[in-house]
């Protein structure tokens, strides 16, 4: 790819040298022809380098990959508070945002429900 950027910048001169002699005065014909020769020297050789942003250096290391099941499951084990709807953790006994007991009953066993469910899981009872 540079050999035929390097022909292509060579015949690009050698044609630009041609008009250059013929038309222009013969000071400004090495202006222009240093000019236009850098010019397409940084753009075949250097253009690429010099648009590419350079890398930071971080001080922290990247966090772990984490699958979208493991997430998923991390947002489905949330609950919401029954009176104001703040989202807490599975098992919590009382709301961190109202301060009311998210613990309630069974009325035919009595035993403790801490998940929202429709049956008890102490004897299988509807819960209302």
């Amino acid at each position: 790819m540079k050999a035929i950027g390097g022909l292509l910048l060579v015949l690009g001169i050698g044609g630009l040298l041609l008009n250059l002699i013929l038309w222009l005065p013969a000071q400004l014909n090495l202006i222009i022809m240093v000019l236009i020769s850098v010019v397409c020297f940084v753009a075949i050789w250097g253009g690429g380098k010099l648009s590419q942003t350079k890398a930071a250096f971080v001080q922290e290391p990247a966090k772990k990959y984490e699958p979208m099941a493991q997430q998923a499951q991390w947002v489905q084990q949330k609950v919401a508070c029954p009176k104001c709807g703040f989202q807490v953790a599975p098992g919590q006994r009382f709301c961190g945002a109202c301060g009311s007991s998210l613990v309630s009953y069974c009325a035919t066993c009595g035993g403790a429900i801490t998940t929202p469910s429709k049956f008890c899981g102490n004897c299988g009872a509807r819960l209302v």
